[in-house]
């Protein structure tokens, strides 16, 4: 969707909003990118290289801040109640029909993929299948933080509505306090849920579930919501901007979380079991550094180091491509390792990453322009967007809802 014109918009403001957008799609990239580098490097003598959970982290933090965004002012009172059938469509439309293209070339191209039976094609095609670790499309493995995602989808009503519900009892004066604490009650939820499930074999599965990743996606809609309530005049988050305005402060922030999730403290890097502190250690690194990152795409100017490095054309490229990417990446891997052999050593990574980046890039891009694209026209003319907030918002040169959805934006 493109985005409507408002007239009478600051110029500056319309800047800084273009600004955001874009560091929101270079994050996104920034992550496909992660990913494939990871999983390219698992199968070489360089298991370490990359943020292990970082990738699908960092997508399930953009989640909660973009598709969390126009409930919160909602809840807030700034705004109406988004459309659910619109929602709806939108979601359905930008997850499923390029994950479905992936899904029948690579049964017709990898037979082992193919499924047992009906029931279990049902299951592939619907995701259901990531609720079942064993359960994953061979090859496809990467699919279970869709199935993740695609629960915080039926979640984010929920949430809001649950919230809004709340808000009506509170006094105007404490609503925003009260929704930050009703959303960071996810951080107990999501560590008590990694303990309870670490050591248990009936659990297995329960470690890709949205209870453990929730903490993840509300920091996400917490951030989005500060943002909008500071934009109501509800709350002065001056000083925090301070220091969140520093070109260098949360940069070497996101650089300790790397540091530290790359370590020892975090784990073997071959993907086998961890230990409950290492499972939270390299989990909370993730979490921790994409959630510093965020933090500089939304609060940063657009002038500081790690913003413009996501304006980039090819952060830029990355993240419109990136879903693509994400999808094509894994199954190019197996395909390429089971019938050729690769040098070892360094050259072996680079020969690797040669041969895997390029390619994903040019599936990633197709797949945007022949298939994600297509949809998201498709999704436009169903769902007619409008102002959030009717005039008010107009006048102030509020967005359309999921403007950064449009423009392959950071929303899977």
């Amino acid at each position: 969707m493109a985005a409507t014109e408002v007239t009478g918009v600051d110029p500056s403001v319309r800047q800084v909003k273009d600004a955001q957008i874009s560091s929101l799609t270079g994050m996104r990239g920034f992550a496909a990118i992660m990913v494939v580098v990871i999983h390219t490097a698992g199968r070489t003598d360089y298991p370490w290289l990359g943020v292990h959970g970082y990738g699908p982290i960092a997508l399930f933090v953009l989640s909660g801040f973009l598709l969390y965004r126009p409930f919160s002012r909602w809840v807030l009172g700034i705004g109406p109640m988004p459309s659910l059938r619109n929602y709806s469509i939108r979601r359905v439309l930008r997850i499923f029909p390029a994950y479905w293209a992936v899904l029948h070339v690579w049964y017709f191209i990898y037979p082992a993929a193919v499924p047992s039976s009906f029931g279990q094609y049902l299951k592939e095609l619907t995701l259901l299948n990531t609720l079942q670790y064993f359960g994953l499309t061979q090859g496809l493995q990467q699919a279970w933080s869709m199935g993740t995602e695609l629960t915080w989808y039926v979640f984010v009503p929920v949430l809001a509505t649950l919230t809004f519900l709340v808000m009506r009892v509170v006094p105007a004066r404490l609503r925003v306090r009260v929704h930050v604490w009703m959303l960071l009650t996810s951080l107990p939820i999501s560590a008590g849920w990694i303990w309870f499930v670490h050591d248990g074999a009936p659990w297995q599965s329960a470690g890709m579930w949205l209870l453990k990743y929730l903490v993840c996606f509300t920091f996400g809609a917490l951030v989005a919501m500060v943002m909008e309530a500071e934009r109501a005049g509800m709350i002065d988050i001056s000083r925090g901007r301070l220091l969140m305005e520093d070109p260098w402060l949360l940069p070497l922030l996101a650089f300790l979380f790397a540091l530290i999730g790359t370590s020892q403290f975090g784990g073997e890097h071959d993907f086998g079991f961890l230990s409950l502190s290492e499972e939270l250690t390299r989990d909370g690194c993730a979490f921790g550094l994409a959630a510093t990152l965020l933090l500089i795409a939304v609060f940063s100017p657009p002038d500081a180091p790690f913003n413009r490095f996501l304006a980039t054309r090819w952060m830029q490229a990355s993240g419109r491509w990136s879903y693509g990417i994400y999808l094509w990446h894994l199954p190019l891997i197996v395909m390429l390792y089971e019938d050729y052999a690769f040098p070892e050593g360094f050259l072996g990574l680079v020969v690797w990453l040669m041969v895997i980046l390029p390619i994903s890039y040019a599936l990633g891009a197709a797949s945007y322009a022949w298939v994600e694209t297509p949809a998201m026209t498709l999704s436009k003319r169903l769902t007619p967007s409008r102002p959030r907030g009717g005039a008010r918002a107009a006048r102030r040169g509020t967005a359309p809802a999921e403007l950064a959805d449009s423009r392959g934006g950071a929303a899977q």
